[in-house]
Order: C-alpha cells, then structure tokens, then sequence
C-alpha cells in the first residue's frame, strides 16, 4: 500500500496550480448560474427615464416619435440631447457629402486610429496617403442624420477630417 501523500509533497508550484484551477471552476459555475437567471429576461427599449444622471430626461411623447421612426436619443453636439433619426441612404457609396442625404464618410478602418486613452481620431498621415494615391476615393452615405464628433469625410473625392459639434 502506497504511503499517503502530505500538501508538503505537491510542492509550492502545484499546490498553487490547484488553487488556480479550484478558483477558476468555482468562476464558472457562478458564472452559468447567473446566466441561468438573466436569460429568462428579454431586452427591452430604453425608456425616458433611463438616461444617466446629468442627462435631461426626454419628453415622453417626443422620445416615443424617436423610436417609432428609428431614431436614437443622443447628445447632438452642443445643443444638447435630441432625436437622431436615420438617413434614408446610410451605407450607399458616395464621392462628395453633396451625394448624400446626411454625408459621405470615409471607412474609419482606413483612417481612424483608435487608442487606448480615448475615441477614434483622424490618421492624417493615411489621409494624405490615399489622397496622392488615388484620383478620388469612395466613402459610404452615413447611416445617420446627425455626425458628430471628429470624423473622416470624403469631399470631392478627398479625405478630410471634420469635427461637428
């Protein structure tokens, strides 16, 4: 018969290992059971009063005609929150915002640099590239009435960076 084995004769390192993995299944099974309670519940739309605090809390009748028409209640820029609705060609190619109902954004994947320290800015320098490069480049209708912030726009074929607020 085998001699029973003692903590002292796993060692530091596995005895560590064994705690990991003692704490990581624990993680898991708390973690599916609190699955198990949420999954019951069904998504629901934001309601006036949901904003966070510092938020003005839409109008209820002016928040419902938002929604029904698909819109999205946000901070428009500086005049404060408001009714973004959609365009109606969000996603259509376009040379120039004049082709647009809303305007003509360049493909953040091209010329945005996205960073840890805050939201996606301009990437000049891929900007000038594309532009000597190409004649004119391409960009896609926003699906958006309302762009604010910094973004890449293609005006008359070029990229340029346009802050709205």
């Amino acid at each position: 018969m085998a001699p029973k084995r003692t903590i002292e004769d796993y060692g530091h390192n596995n005895l560590v290992i064994m705690v990991m993995v003692v704490v990581f299944v624990a993680g898991v099974l708390a973690a599916c059971q609190s699955n198990q309670s949420t999954a019951a519940q069904t998504p629901t739309l934001a309601e006036p009063t949901d904003f966070p605090a510092g938020f003005p809390t839409p109008d209820p009748e002016d928040f419902a005609a938002c929604m029904a028409e698909g819109g999205r209640w946000e901070v428009l820029g500086f005049s404060g929150p408001g009714c973004n609705l959609p365009s109606s060609d969000g996603g259509r190619a376009c040379r120039d915002s004049e082709d647009c109902e809303s305007g003509c954004l360049g493909d953040s994947n091209l010329v945005m640099i996205t960073d840890r320290y805050g939201p996606p800015i301009p990437d000049h320098a891929r900007m000038d590239e594309l532009n000597e490069k190409y004649e004119e480049n391409v960009g896609l209708c926003s699906p958006w009435q309302g762009n604010f912030g910094c973004q890449v726009w293609v005006e008359k074929g070029r990229y340029v960076a346009i802050c709205v607020d």
